[in-house]
């Protein structure tokens, strides 16, 4: 007997239980008479009907042989074979096959009926010494499929909170912008993933004052959307007190934000751009101020661009940073479109979707000045999110998209 046998059945112990349809019963028997002696010593081979013979398949066993006669209603053969597989028995079928040679099947071995006794006892001894090594892999494909169905629930788990987050980030955001004065506004905010690295945020300062706020952290997902949320939040923009107060300017509120970051950091460092602008509803003068930030983009009425260049380092790099503030005029009839640096990404400098399409370029603001014509600061948010839908690869965008447009309303015409 080999060791195989003897590691998985003990010393002196191979049980083989044999069964056959009506036609092949003879034989069987006969089978379960000459087996042991061609296995080897200790082998033990007994007959059971094959409407009994699911009884077998119990502790001690070893394999199962069944004989099957094709003009024979192998009545109960499926069960047995679902006990044989739920038992690790190792499985002979011996098939009446006309001379064919049959393949395996999933659960069992198959050989002709044919077949004389010494054959069917080699292919029992392989089966046999081989079960231990089959049980082995059982018993780790039952580890690997409950640690899949424990990864599964922990992934499904991760999108619940994920698609929590979003819907919370999505919910600080604002849902309706100020009207002051003449000075309207509206956003396109669309993150690449669950949650985005992009924040904005239009509020009223005072009766003709609005602050405009966009924040871009480096990097994607929940951390990058957790800094900018704390930032927006942070933002400084009025002091309070003694019956009065003040409209802290653009860079001053960029720099204690700055201050802030940076006392805050721990080993990893966090940091992001950002535009802050201050505007003056009822004379259209601007004040702003930029970490890092690309320039905003001024649409003027006359038909010209102008880029507004803030200088100032990225947020949360460097203590003591100084962010210089801009002063700019916006006339009745310009657009202030202030903007991610996912539109330089989303607009690729060649659009024919070789591998170079995805490399930052300049061509946003060509797409910009494309939609200038748009009647209103909603309807040119419109057409941009339509543009960027219609570029190569949108579907897998690579970065966070955010566009604010601030528009003084031209003379004469009806606040909305």
């Amino acid at each position: 007997m080999t060791e195989p046998m003897r590691a998985r059945n003990g010393a002196h112990n191979v049980r083989i239980a044999i069964s056959a349809t009506p036609r092949r019963e003879e034989r069987g028997q006969a089978l379960a008479r000459e087996l042991p002696a061609l296995i080897g010593s200790g082998t033990v081979a007994e007959w059971h009907a094959l409407q009994d013979a699911q009884t077998c398949c119990s502790a001690g066993t070893t394999a199962l042989v069944v004989l099957l006669d094709a003009r024979d209603v192998p009545t109960g053969l499926s069960a047995l074979l679902d006990a044989a597989e739920e038992a690790h028995l190792a499985v002979l079928l011996l098939i009446d096959d006309g001379g064919r040679r049959r393949a395996s099947t999933e659960t069992a071995a198959v050989e002709s009926i044919d077949a004389d006794d010494a054959t069917v006892a080699a292919v029992l001894r392989g089966m046999i010494g081989r079960q231990p090594e089959i049980e082995r892999l059982g018993r780790e494909l039952a580890i690997a499929t409950r640690f899949t169905g424990g990864l599964r629930g922990e992934i499904s788990r991760m999108q619940e909170e994920l698609q929590l987050a979003a819907q919370v980030q999505r919910e600080f955001l604002p849902r309706s912008f100020p009207e002051v004065g003449d000075v309207r506004a509206d956003a396109f905010w669309r993150p690449a993933s669950y949650v985005s690295g992009d924040i904005y945020d239009v509020v009223r300062l005072d009766e003709r004052h609005i602050g405009v706020f966009i924040a871009d952290a480096v990097g994607h997902g929940v951390p990058a959307a957790l800094l900018t949320m704390v930032i927006c939040r942070g933002l400084p923009s009025k002091e309070v007190g003694n019956g009065t107060y003040r409209i802290i300017p653009p860079g001053e509120a960029l720099a204690r934000i700055n201050t802030d970051m940076v006392t805050h950091q721990g080993r990893t460092t966090r940091f992001a751009t950002a535009v802050y602008c201050v505007i003056d509803t009822s004379t259209g003068h601007a004040t702003m101020a930029g970490a890092g930030h690309p320039p905003p983009v001024i649409l003027r009425a006359s038909g010209e661009t102008e880029l507004i260049e803030t200088p100032g380092g990225l947020l949360g790099v460097f203590e003591g940073e100084r962010y210089e503030d801009v002063q700019f005029q916006l006339s009745p009839g310009d657009r202030l479109l202030i903007y991610s640096d996912g539109f330089e990404q989303a607009f690729p400098g060649d659009p024919s979707g070789t591998r170079q399409a995805r490399l930052p370029s300049k061509r946003y603001l060509d797409e910009f000045v494309a939609v200038r014509a748009a009647p209103t600061a909603a309807a040119l948010v419109q057409q941009i999110a339509r543009r960027v839908d219609m570029q190569f690869g949108s579907v897998h965008q690579a970065d966070d998209l955010t566009l604010l447009v601030i528009e003084r309303l031209r003379e004469g015409m009806t606040p909305a």
